[in-house]
């Protein structure tokens, strides 16, 4: 009875025990470790382990977005990574090598700090974190070790992301044009693309804030610029009612002071007023309602369906860099619907926009001089006089 009691323990325990490789369903792939490793953590999203007597410890663990791989985003996870080592008690931590590698046939960036644990009073150390891209996801794993065991800790590191293998790897993004069935296009900035699937719901809770809606394509078009560590950069175009009039040089100001209203309410008489900006073929405005940290950019034009609104936040973004990406969009916008989208424009406003900001253009002085000439034939006729009564008497 207790040999058959031990055996069915020794069932349930042993798998756990030496459940190598070890299958990660969130991270999409199954993690092998070297000799002389034991897990002391599992689960679907990360991963913990020790090696060397306890003299290496090792952590897989994922952030969300599919970022690049390459040396600008490694300098991101850097200082990720030295923000971590923080936490863990490690101080005085200097980046000594980001480099990338290709392990395991994947592109993988790797930094290497040294620290003094203890908060910077204690002994040298080594941290060793590495990067790799996955399904709509960022997989890091790092080692930390005494100085004397750096040489050492790196190869255990590289010999697990070498081994590792990946089932669910990177998603292929689109980049470039993204268009919305609402009438309107445009060209993504370099580094910009569009939301993966398992991104929508981040990038949403970002967008919400700004705009109520999904960010359907019948409407809207969505592109990010992915982080290192954190939030996205993310812009938006999407159609709002506006029954208006032509836009122009000359009607700019006032209707550039509606459109301040129309999207900020009783906050746009304190914003400066919009710069007018070519947007694909037609005069629009360019609003800054915030600079500093996650900067706001809007840009308004016209067309058929309204008003088309381009909205950025930042996150890694300056506000000069936001700004760029405005400038460098603007231009290559374009207007899908009938006639080149341009705007709908009743009759009356452009009545309207002639007397009050045109009223010389000939639409305007030609038909004046009719209605004059008009009052003076009917002024003659009401004097009994024909209206070529004076030039009669002078012959």
């Amino acid at each position: 009875m207790i040999v058959t009691l031990y055996m069915l323990l020794l069932s349930i325990v042993t798998p756990a025990a030496n459940a190598e490789p070890y299958v990660m369903n969130d991270v999409g792939g199954t993690l092998a470790l070297p000799a002389g490793f034991e897990m002391t953590r599992w689960s679907d999203w990360d991963f913990k382990a020790k090696g060397a007597n306890g003299a290496i410890m090792y952590k897989l663990w994922l952030t969300p977005f599919q970022s690049p791989i390459d040396k600008q985003s490694g300098k991101g996870f850097a200082v990720e990574y030295q923000r971590k080592l923080a936490k863990e008690g490690g101080g005085d931590a200097s980046i000594k090598s980001t480099e990338i590698k290709t392990l395991g046939g994947r592109d993988t960036v790797i930094t290497e700090m040294h620290f003094k644990a203890k908060g910077g009073k204690g002994t040298e150390g080594v941290y060793i974190g590495a990067a790799f891209a996955g399904a709509g996801q960022v997989i890091h794993s790092r080692v930390i070790a005494s100085k004397r065991k750096a040489k050492a800790a790196r190869v255990a590191l590289e010999e697990m992301l070498s081994t590792f293998t990946l089932k669910r790897g990177p998603v292929d993004v689109v980049t470039g044009e993204v268009s919305s069935d609402a009438g309107f296009s445009g060209v993504l900035p370099e580094g910009w693309r569009l939301p993966l699937e398992s991104e929508q719901a981040a990038v949403l809770a970002i967008t919400s804030g700004m705009w109520k809606g999904d960010m359907g394509k019948e409407e809207c078009f969505l592109g990010i610029k992915p982080p290192a560590i954190g939030e996205p950069d993310v812009l938006f175009a999407c159609k709002k009612f506006w029954d208006g009039t032509p836009v122009d040089e000359h009607s700019f100001s006032d209707i550039e002071a509606e459109w301040r209203t129309i999207f900020f309410g009783k906050a746009g008489a304190e914003l400066s007023p919009g710069e007018s900006i070519v947007v694909g073929d037609r005069t629009g405005a360019l609003y800054r309602p915030r600079n500093g940290a996650n900067p706001i950019r809007l840009l308004v034009a016209p067309f058929d369906g309204g008003l088309m609104a381009l909205w950025l936040r930042g996150a890694s973004l300056d506000a000069a860099s936001a700004d760029a990406a405005m400038v460098a969009m603007a231009p290559a916008i374009k207007f899908t619907g009938p006639d080149g989208g341009h705007p709908l424009v009743r009759p009356d406003r452009w009545v309207s926009y002639y007397i009050n900001y045109r009223p010389t253009h000939p639409f305007v002085f030609l038909p004046l001089l009719l209605i004059v000439g008009g009052i003076v034939v009917m002024v003659r006729r009401g004097r009994g006089k024909g209206p070529y009564a004076d030039l009669e008497d002078e012959l």
